[in-house]
């Protein structure tokens, strides 16, 4: 299978220049974060998992699934864990004409508010989709855009052993990780990306890391401030 394009240099230095890959930093600090959810089978896990770690993530929600699992969404914030918005769809944002991009990233941020009472700060383009048009209509939106500087692509179920090996080996002070709860379909089987999670959040944090909500990573670099 081949590598995911974050794990290249040279595109994290184009993609930075951007928008948010990951935080400049000496501090042994990281960002968890989750795309495609609230899912009914894996958030709860997930949720009880970090829990039991004292550990804060970023959710990035998709508006259709925020629909059919209010209740679910409301948990998730309510255990302290950040929303992204992850658009209304999941569809490729930069194919798409200005409104359509803008109304994705709309419907989504106001379901959101809706159940939370708190609209998104950050949007994961899907899919890492992006061109200067999605990022434009993301600002004008009032969204700080993200992708990521780890992505394992547990989305594909490459097996735990590589999912860990893709992590581990780019583990560095500031990263943001890219994983899934969610997916397409409702049933998709997340078992391999909650026990990597369950692995290296317990080697990261034996190991002196800390993790941090997306704005806790970004504002306490930005006010000089450390958690260690």
């Amino acid at each position: 299978m081949s590598p995911s394009m974050l794990d290249m240099a040279s595109v994290r230095e184009y993609l930075s220049k951007k928008l948010l890959c990951q935080v400049a930093m000496s501090e042994k600090r990281l960002a968890l974060t989750f795309d495609d959810g609230p899912n009914p089978h894996n958030t709860p896990l997930l949720l009880e998992m970090l829990a039991s770690k004292g550990i804060k993530a970023t959710f990035f929600v998709v508006g259709r699934r925020v629909r059919r699992f209010r209740d679910l969404l409301k948990q998730t914030a309510d255990a302290g864990h950040e929303i992204g918005n992850h658009c209304d769809h999941h569809v490729p944002l930069s194919f798409l004409p200005r409104a359509i991009i803008s109304r994705e990233l709309e419907v989504c941020g106001h379901l959101v508010e809706g159940v939370t009472g708190k609209r998104p700060r950050f949007m994961r383009p899907p899919m890492g989709w992006i061109n200067d048009k999605v990022l434009e209509v993301a600002r004008e939106s009032g969204y700080d855009p993200v992708i990521g500087s780890i992505h394992p692509q547990d989305s594909r179920q490459p097996g735990l052993d590589t999912i860990l090996r893709r992590v581990r080996r780019r583990i560095e002070p500031g990263a943001i990780i890219i994983m899934h709860d969610g997916g397409w379909r409702i049933g998709v089987d997340r078992s391999q990306t909650l026990a990597a999670v369950d692995i290296i959040t317990d080697e990261l944090l034996e190991s002196g890391y800390r993790f941090q909500t997306l704005s806790e990573l970004v504002d306490d670099t930005h006010q000089g401030k450390s958690t260690a």
